[in-house]
């Protein structure tokens, strides 16, 4: 029979320990629970949906939800938050992911024909989205507002304009990328999350809202 014996300073240390997790687990389920929370609220400001459905995506990690808005066929919504309530996973997760995001499709009644996308440069570079098709688009390094972005486009048309216009006005609201693309007449957002200016969300939805509205 196997016999572990844990000596009288070692209990100590293991139970401290045991309950340094038990309150980390918990500050980070809380943390993230109001953030998730408070995610689908400043989208619903934002988009002002007239119906709307969430599917759970389990735990602390995030939703998905479709927002059914007047002007669109739909626009469906990825809400994705680091692990904060792992202690093991959590400083991981940090490395390969780096931050919560929401990511956004509106999908458009009008045809797209045009492909593009403006891509904020990252480091790592794995990081970076993968773009499937991107020896067929043109690419070009530039810079809003001091900082590192990639655009990609397959016709030099006006839409290029319009885009880099929202860009900059998006930039500061922590857009990562942001695309159009004619499968299935898509406009895409990537928005870095801070848990502090949640309502962000909010206003990027609406100045989204108002850019498609216009085009």
């Amino acid at each position: 029979m196997l016999n572990i014996a844990i000596s009288s300073w070692e209990f100590p240390i293991f139970l401290g320990l045991s309950i340094v997790i038990v309150v980390l687990y918990y500050i980070g389920y809380k943390k993230n629970i109001k953030a998730i929370e408070d995610v689908s609220k400043s989208l619903e400001k934002g988009l002002n949906p007239e119906d709307k459905e969430y599917i759970w995506l389990g735990g602390t990690l995030g939703f998905t939800g479709n927002f059914y808005v007047k002007g669109f066929k739909k626009i469906s919504a990825s809400v994705f938050m680091l692990p904060r309530q792992s202690i093991l996973y959590y400083p991981f997760s940090l490395i390969t992911t780096g931050y919560d995001r929401v990511e956004v499709l509106f999908f458009l009644k009008e045809k797209i024909e045009n492909e593009v996308h403006i891509i904020r440069q990252v480091i790592p570079s794995y990081r970076m989205p993968k773009i499937f098709n991107i020896n067929l688009l043109h690419k070009k390094k530039l810079k809003i507002n001091n900082r590192s972005f990639i655009l990609m486009y397959k016709n030099k048309t006006e839409d290029i304009k319009v885009i880099l216009s929202l860009a900059q006005a998006l930039e500061h609201l922590g857009v990562m990328h942001i695309a159009l693309t004619p499968d299935n007449s898509v406009f895409y957002i990537k928005l870095k999350v801070s848990l502090n200016s949640i309502d962000n969300i909010e206003k990027a939805m609406k100045k989204c809202i108002n850019y498609v509205g216009k085009n």
